[in-house]
């Protein structure tokens, strides 16, 4: 027999009205949706107890239009049902025992995070569309509390640097994947080709930062130094790494294929990528040839998995993976920006160049740092930026190795409002440029170079524009004037250049 049921009106006698959840179990009988569409708007959400059993059936439809699925109990799917999400917010699906959903649709809005908390996850039998923005799992759980899918289930959506799963998910049977994960706004997939084994069960999470100071949750948070490599792996990033949890099965001979992150400018080539694993002693390559479709962000790197890998990564096999920043801060002190980053690796590092930007696109270098050179320790560094301009500062470093190559961190923005309306240059103390930022009226302000004698000396000064670019490297080092000259007026600054 069908039912069809308005479950704000099925609201257990054990909670309060002013709750307002919709509650099965506690006396309640099981509750089964054989067929039909089902509201559930209950501002407090759906609370299954631990006695409480609800059932779909015959191709129903569960519409949870409230943010919180509580399961204690059992929730089980059949064949053509649907556990339909509308709330437009951040949903959780909580509680104890795993709902089993058999088609499941997040359609919570994009930009808006389904947070599955359970203990034991969500099993999805058949299918799943991501409608919404990130679905994040709880890390600590690893496996367990993953999404689980089931031999043959699918998913549409969900592998965007917007919209993927922010923790592990789970797949079981002898169907090639690609596992949806990744972390904050980035998409870093694992696919797998189809193990032979119905049974076979592997769990995987991206877990970014050096693998060397970055615990493997599902390995008691075991550190897998980078340093500690077989040949032919020279180095490996410490971008960050996958955790791959066999659960049921070794894997032995799946094809594992990842998207990497951004290594363009690192200096390593495609042909020297391979992927590798962590045996438990040091990372082994997995990769018998170059696999590498490129080194630019979401290029694919694949290798063939081995009995006995509990994380998998990216190695070289020549040229060492340079500067691996774990850190990256920006803080305001007052009217100056303080930069802290730090390093967890280094090989044939320089130095660092920091750079500024007013719009977040042109970048201008303000500083330089001098680098450790090479370390397997964690380096820190710092900056500060004496005379950021008025408005949003974008910050980012640089690091430039011996040879030239470099990469960069992300940049990071602070605004400031601190009346900055006169002439400002900096720095101070140079190796060979000067930045000259004027206001408003000095387009066309005329700037010179004055040696210690009073002479004029040659040196390349644009003309006009409000911020110019003054290059002392035709000079000898030594300290100069720098004089501006704006409607009979004469502004004077020291510079010290040290090239």
């Amino acid at each position: 027999m069908k039912r069809l049921l308005i479950l704000a009106a099925v609201t257990a006698v054990t909670v309060s009205a002013q709750a307002q959840n919709t509650t099965y179990g506690g006396g309640n009988a099981p509750y089964v949706l054989d067929g039909g569409y089902n509201s559930d708007y209950s501002p407090g959400g759906t609370i299954v107890l631990a006695d409480g059993i609800v059932t779909l059936s015959n191709n129903a439809t569960y519409e949870h239009g409230n943010n919180l699925l509580q399961n204690n109990g059992s929730w089980t799917a059949a064949t053509g049902s649907m556990d339909l999400f509308l709330s437009a917010d951040s949903n959780t699906i909580s509680g104890s025992t795993a709902p089993s959903f058999f088609n499941v649709h997040f359609n919570n809005g994009a930009g808006n995070i389904m947070a599955i908390t359970n203990a034991q996850g969500i099993v999805v039998k058949n299918a799943i569309q991501f409608s919404n923005g990130v679905t994040t799992t709880v890390r600590s759980n690893t496996n367990t509390g993953s999404l689980h899918f089931a031999d043959n289930a699918t998913y549409t959506g969900g592998v965007t640097d917007a919209q993927h799963v922010n923790g592990y998910v789970s797949k079981t049977g002898n169907d090639a994947f690609t596992f949806p994960i990744g972390w904050g706004a980035n998409i870093r997939t694992l696919s797998i080709s189809a193990p032979a084994v119905v049974t076979d069960q592997y769990s995987v999470a991206w877990i970014p930062g050096n693998p060397g100071m970055t615990g493997d949750p599902s390995n008691a948070n075991a550190m897998h130094p980078v340093t500690a490599v077989t040949a032919p792996i020279t180095s490996v990033s410490s971008t960050g790494q996958w955790d791959w949890i066999p659960v049921s099965g070794t894997g032995a001979g799946l094809t594992i294929t990842v998207s990497i992150p951004d290594l363009s400018a690192t200096g390593v080539s495609a042909t020297e990528l391979r992927l590798v694993g962590w045996n438990g002693t040091s990372w082994i390559n997995l990769s018998t040839i170059a696999t590498a479709t490129g080194t630019n962000e979401d290029a694919t790197l694949s290798g063939t998995m081995i009995a006995g890998i509990t994380a998998i990564g990216i190695g070289s096999i020549g040229t060492p993976l340079p500067v691996l920043f774990s850190k990256f801060d920006v803080a305001k002190d007052g009217c100056r920006a303080l930069l802290n980053w730090s390093t967890a690796m280094e090989h044939n590092n320089d130095h660092f160049e920091i750079e500024r930007s007013a719009d977040g696109r042109s970048f201008n270098v303000i500083g330089k740092v001098q680098a450790a050179g090479n370390s397997t320790e964690v380096q820190d560094y710092s900056f500060i930026d004496e005379h950021p301009v008025s408005g949003m500062n974008y910050y980012r470093v640089a690091q430039i190795d011996a040879d030239g190559k470099h990469s960069t961190t992300v940049v990071k923005a602070l605004g400031f409002d601190c009346g900055n309306h006169a002439v400002r240059v900096y720095p101070t103390v140079t190796e060979g440029t000067v930045y000259v930022a004027m206001p408003s009226g000095y387009e066309q302000a005329r700037i010179m170079v004055i040696d210690i004698n009073g002479r004029q000396v040659r040196a390349d000064i644009p003309k006009d524009g409000l911020v110019r670019v003054v290059r002392l490297s035709s000079l000898a080092a030594g300290t100069y004037l720098l004089k501006i000259e704006h409607d009979n007026r004469l502004e004077t600054f020291k510079i010290l250049y040290q090239p």
